[in-house]
């Protein structure tokens, strides 16, 4: 599938598929190094508040320095491509890990979610809540450090509102009961989230 990225990084294989983006396995040709790269799909590129949307995703996790949330090396835009350029974390997901084995043992389950707290808590440091953590969002390497990607309805103090419904997005099944009542989020509905996403792990479901 070779094609060039702003005439550096070399899409190599289509790794996954989000709601509003595509991420491909790539080669940063300048710095002979694997890297993922996040590109918004064609259909939302015309979109104003897709495109804010997404350059927020990057302007958060790009404010953030941290072992436990996947770091953002790039971004940009070429041919109307808008897209991210973020470290490659191998691995699998914490959902796939959930669907493969079923419930993780007690003592692994708890280290993940210290790790996811510990990368939690700079954000919120930071005043960066992430407002959509689950499962899906949090990347496990094959050595176990667990990694929190996918800012992309991120809320930051600096950063005015996209839309008003925006204050409403994210997976319902994680969402905290302010958030679902369209209030404002804070750093406990990440906290609301995270207490999900350890059931899940320990219930293996």
């Amino acid at each position: 599938m070779a094609k060039i990225i702003a005439e550096r990084y070399e899409l190599l294989e289509l790794i996954g598929q989000g709601g509003m983006a595509d991420v491909y396995l790539a080669q940063d040709i300048i710095l002979n190094r694997t890297i993922a790269i996040k590109i918004l799909r064609t259909s939302l590129a015309k979109d104003p508040i897709y495109v804010t949307r997404f350059q927020r995703e990057a302007s958060a996790a790009a404010a953030l320095s941290h072992r436990n949330i996947v770091e953002i090396y790039d971004v940009g835009e070429d041919e109307d491509k808008y897209y991210i350029v973020m470290e490659y974390v191998p691995g699998t997901t914490l959902k796939e890990l959930i669907l493969k084995r079923g419930a993780v043992h007690y003592i692994e389950a708890i280290d993940i979610m210290k790790q996811i707290v510990s990368g939690i808590a700079k954000a919120h440091q930071l005043g960066i809540i992430h407002r959509d953590l689950k499962p899906q969002n949090i990347l496990v390497t094959d050595s176990g450090v667990a990694k929190i990607a996918d800012f992309g309805i991120a809320s930051m103090q600096s950063l005015a509102q996209v839309t008003q419904t925006d204050v409403i997005m994210g997976s319902l099944h994680y969402l905290a009961p302010e958030l679902a009542r369209g209030e404002k989020a804070t750093a406990q509905s990440d906290v609301y989230a995270l207490g999900i996403v350890f059931y899940e792990l320990l219930r293996g479901e």
